[in-house]
């Protein structure tokens, strides 16, 4: 089917409707704003002389319940670019070396364009026209999925009120995940530590890529109190937590991140996608706060606009 799809947003969701268009026949471009694919799937980079360590400062891991999901998992162990993480049950799954390594292999044969901006999407007939604010240039497709946040997405939707209408029913969480490493790693230290039921404003820490380079992430009530504060606050205050756990080793700082819209708190309801054009939405707004879901979300997304352009 020779039909022009734009997917914007290069987190699972988007790579998930990619690869399932593909499977169809229709190639898709994916673009995105930010520097690097992933999204909430997270990497940065800790250089020193001889090698680099890697936070993963977004989604620690993923599990998998359905049976596509399983597959690319499956395949991910198979080709070494997934391993499991710890000793959990469900069992739980990471990118290997890095949370990006997954997505950068799962979306390796697809059309991604990263630094780039999508400011405005209106209907032309049958046609979508997005405004693409790098070439500052209107571009014409036969389909669009966003996968951006559903606030974010809601602003960008604005000439399509069916889709407004269902992002408007969801909300979320926001998160502040705090970097930083040991002088000297403690011994019998776990790779997970989990607060989510205990007193105090962390949710969990976790190490990266080795035992040195660790994230720790605040819980909801706190995220959604001071997201938008003072990050030298911030940082005080979340590496007062950790200084509180590990107490008898020497801890460094390396770099906060704040994530405004981080866990899905309420699922979006409504339509998937415009009742009269081709403008699909996805991402885990709709299905559940996890990778998974994002993945499902994509899917469906792509199923949409593949039944309307038949």
């Amino acid at each position: 089917m020779s039909k022009k799809v734009i997917i914007i947003g290069s987190g699972i969701a988007g790579i998930s409707s990619s690869l399932k268009l593909k499977s169809y026949g229709i190639n898709s471009t994916i673009v995105d704003k930010g520097n690097f694919i992933g999204g909430r799937i997270s990497t940065r980079e800790l250089k020193s002389d001889s090698s680099s360590s890697f936070f993963f400062h977004g989604a620690q891991f993923f599990t998998a319940k359905t049976h596509n999901f399983k597959k690319i998992i499956q395949k991910g162990i198979r080709e070494k670019y997934i391993k499991e993480f710890g000793n959990f049950n469900p069992k739980r799954f990471r990118g290997n070396k890095t949370m990006r390594d997954f997505l950068l292999n799962l979306s390796k044969e697809l059309h991604i364009q990263q630094k780039v901006k999508i400011t405005q999407i209106e209907p032309d007939n049958n046609r979508i026209n997005v405004f693409d604010s790098k070439i500052k240039e209107w571009i014409s497709y036969d389909g669009v999925i966003s996968t951006l946040p559903a606030p974010q997405n809601y602003d960008l939707l604005n000439q399509f009120p069916s889709l407004q209408k269902t992002l408007k029913t969801g909300s979320y969480h926001a998160c502040i995940a705090l970097m930083f490493t040991f002088d000297e790693i403690p011994s019998g230290l776990n790779t997970y530590y989990d607060f989510y039921k205990k007193p105090g404003i962390l949710s969990w820490m976790a190490s990266g890529s080795n035992l040195n380079v660790w994230t720790a992430h605040t819980n909801e009530k706190f995220s959604d109190l001071n997201y938008h504060k003072d990050k030298n606050f911030l940082k005080e205050k979340i590496m007062s937590s950790i200084k509180q756990f590990f107490f008898s080793s020497k801890i460094k700082f390396h770099s906060l991140h704040v994530w405004r819209y981080a866990k899905v708190a309420k699922k979006c309801l409504g339509p998937q996608i415009d009742p009269k054009y081709p403008v699909a939405i996805a991402g885990d707004f709709l299905e559940g706060p996890n990778v998974e879901a994002a993945f499902i979300s994509g899917n469906k997304a792509a199923n949409l606009i593949f039944d309307r352009l038949k």
